[in-house]
């Protein structure tokens, strides 16, 4: 019997050990972390980026920034912008709301093209638990070509849109990162 019991209590201190760890957020190497898990208290998820990468903003809304080419003479920085705010229809999902935002976005870039959409609804290819969907875009303003990114879910009444804006000729050079920051994405309520 004392043997059962110490296997048991054993067995308990292990779970409960596994179990102070699991709301720790971890980052791979090479990876900083981004949102309350880096002591941000003004949003409810995480994130990982790359260590290139700068956070420039980080209050409500957490914005980075990645010099593509350090040795130009015109701005060549990559931003990318987390953001949330409350949705008028709750129900809303994020394909339905980027059918709606997507004229503003027509409106502020001439020479709009759409290139991509992306929905993630299947298991594993969420955004952490909630469906969403990735667009790719280009356009120029102020005559400077722009290739974007957005990321847009809508989860109990939010949009969450995580935004990469980066000059045309860059992109390449930023291509996964938006993957990574997706991968790593997890809502922390």
């Amino acid at each position: 019997m004392k043997r059962f019991l110490l296997i048991a209590l054993s067995a308990i201190m292990l779970l409960s050990l596994c179990a102070c760890g699991s709301d720790e957020y971890v980052t791979a190497d090479g990876m900083k972390a981004a949102g309350r898990a880096a002591g941000n208290d003004a949003v409810y998820y995480n994130f990982s980026y790359p260590e290139e990468w700068s956070i420039i903003r980080n209050d409500g809304v957490i914005e980075i920034q990645y010099d593509c080419d350090e040795s130009a003479t015109k701005a060549t920085h990559a931003n990318i912008a987390v953001l949330c705010f409350t949705l008028k229809d709750s129900e809303q999902t994020a394909k339905q709301y980027w059918a709606q935002y997507e004229e503003e976005v027509q409106g502020i870039y001439t020479d709009y093209k759409l290139l991509d959409t992306k929905e993630y609804s299947e298991e594993g290819k969420l955004l952490d638990d909630a469906p969403a969907i990735k667009v790719k875009y280009e356009g120029k303003l102020n005559g400077n070509a722009y290739t974007c990114e957005q990321i847009l879910c809508c989860r109990y009444g939010t949009v969450y849109i995580i935004t990469l804006t980066v000059p045309s000729d860059c992109a390449d050079k930023v291509a996964d990162t938006m993957t990574v920051i997706k991968d790593s994405f997890e809502f922390a309520d």
